[in-house]
């Protein structure tokens, strides 16, 4: 898994980073946070699908073994979300290493910015004190995402399970 993060999660994690090719890579994924209620509120979004997770209350603790707590918050957001059982273990089967870096382009991280504000503002009616935050996921998962200026438009929810029957 191909973890690209924002200097913010970066001085957060304090990881060594490594610049890989992430082109057209279902495992690479975005990564920021903002604080809620004195606690970190993370998103991760898929660079492909713009699939998003969110993650609430995770200390740096939690970041000692990423591959574990990664591994069940995707897989538990692509249950919710309905996705096949043998679709999602094969992904989550998948992610065998984390490797960090800095994000690669103005474009996704507009995209994961826009994603952390939709995030924010459902936040204020459905924000759970648990660490897995379900219901935001799959209200970010449902929604229109465009690219090429609202030229092409998906839903990530499907788009990741095309990229997910093509594994």
């Amino acid at each position: 898994m191909y973890l690209q993060c924002t200097n913010k999660m970066l001085d957060f994690l304090k990881v060594k980073t490594e610049e890989l090719n992430s082109d057209n890579n279902i495992y690479a994924w975005h990564i920021n946070y903002m604080i809620i209620l004195r606690r970190k509120f993370i998103v991760l979004m898929n660079d492909l699908t713009r699939y998003s997770v969110v993650l609430y209350g995770l200390k740096k603790t939690d970041f000692k073994d990423p591959i574990c707590i990664l591994q069940k918050a995707i897989m538990i957001t692509m249950h919710f979300d309905g996705f096949a059982q043998e679709l999602v273990l094969k992904y989550v089967n998948g992610i065998t290493e984390v490797t960090y870096s800095k994000t690669k382009n103005r474009m996704l991280v507009s995209q994961l910015n826009r994603a952390m504000q939709d995030a924010d503002w459902y936040a204020h009616d459905c924000l759970y004190d648990q660490i897995f935050q379900l219901e935001i996921s799959q209200h970010l998962n449902n929604g229109l995402v465009g690219s090429n200026n609202w030229k092409e438009v998906h839903c990530p929810k499907d788009k990741m399970l095309k990229y997910l029957e093509m594994l």
